[in-house]
């Protein structure tokens, strides 16, 4: 009798072993994917000219990810996911080309610029924006590492890539001056009227970046996410020689998430 509690003492401390090594290994090893679903918040970050404003604009942000947990403490994540950097602004700008209805909207002491009806560049000495919106959306590919630090909680920080598939800079550009490279008779002497300022072609296709944030998750698999994407590259084409500095993204991602099968909390 002693033998057989001994024995089965034996078996029952073998299998606790061996579920424990189980259970090690699949948090070792575990994948899973999820959705997310926010909102974002971006800005052109670069030099700010005097006389200018500006205000983020939210926007809706979703996205799928698929994680892979190799260490109880850390995972690797790669997502598809959508947000915009949105947002309202007024400046000034100054030296660069405008190519459009001239004659249509505005003229030089009462004398039309160019024919109405005729598309025409211009070089713009100077102009000031009013009403202002950007608006360009991007599909976007991060890729993260996670750092598990505490039950439920983990830090984030990795880069991303992102393709620009609806761009919008537009406005209303008024107290405008001409440059000599088109009229030197005019220049120095203001326009009357306004003209429509669509520089929306002048945004690059591509964006590249860092980003960095935190995560909460629930026992359930509903987790809280924000992160902050930071562009490293001009979002402007070079050929665009108004701003006065390079500008990049700034974007602020804030969601709520669902991991499918529930969490994995440490």
């Amino acid at each position: 009798m002693k033998k057989l509690r001994f024995l089965f003492l034996i078996a029952l401390s073998f299998t606790v072993f061996t579920v424990q090594a189980r259970i090690k290994n699949i948090q070792k090893g575990r994948s899973d994917a999820g959705i997310r679903v926010g909102a974002s918040f971006g800005v052109p970050a670069g030099a700010i000219p005097s006389g200018a404003s500006g205000l983020p604009l939210p926007a809706p942000s979703i996205g799928l990810f698929y994680s892979y947990q190799f260490t109880p403490k850390w995972s690797v994540e790669i997502g598809a996911e959508t947000y915009s950097m949105k947002a309202r602004f007024e400046t000034p700008y100054d030296n660069f080309e405008y190519v459009g209805d001239i004659g249509k909207y505005i003229s030089i002491n009462g004398q039309p610029i160019t024919e109405p009806g005729e598309i025409s560049s211009i070089y713009l000495k100077h102009a000031f924006v009013e009403g202002g919106k950007f608006n360009n959306r991007y599909l976007v590919v991060p890729v993260t590492a996670q750092l598990h630090f505490r039950k439920g909680w983990s830090f984030s920080f990795g880069s991303y890539v992102g393709y620009n598939f609806k761009k919008e800079m537009t406005g209303t550009a008024k107290d405008i001056m001409v440059g000599s490279a088109n009229y030197p008779e005019w220049e120095g002497n203001p326009a009357e009227g306004t003209m429509p300022f669509n520089e929306s072609d002048k945004i690059k296709d591509w964006d590249f970046g860092l980003n960095v944030g935190g995560n909460y998750e629930m026992k359930s698999g509903i987790n809280f996410d924000l992160r902050i994407n930071t562009g490293m590259m001009d979002f402007f084409v070079k050929e665009f020689t108004a701003p006065p500095s390079a500008y990049r993204n700034i974007v602020l991602q804030t969601t709520i998430g669902y991991r499918l099968g529930g969490s994995r909390r440490i």
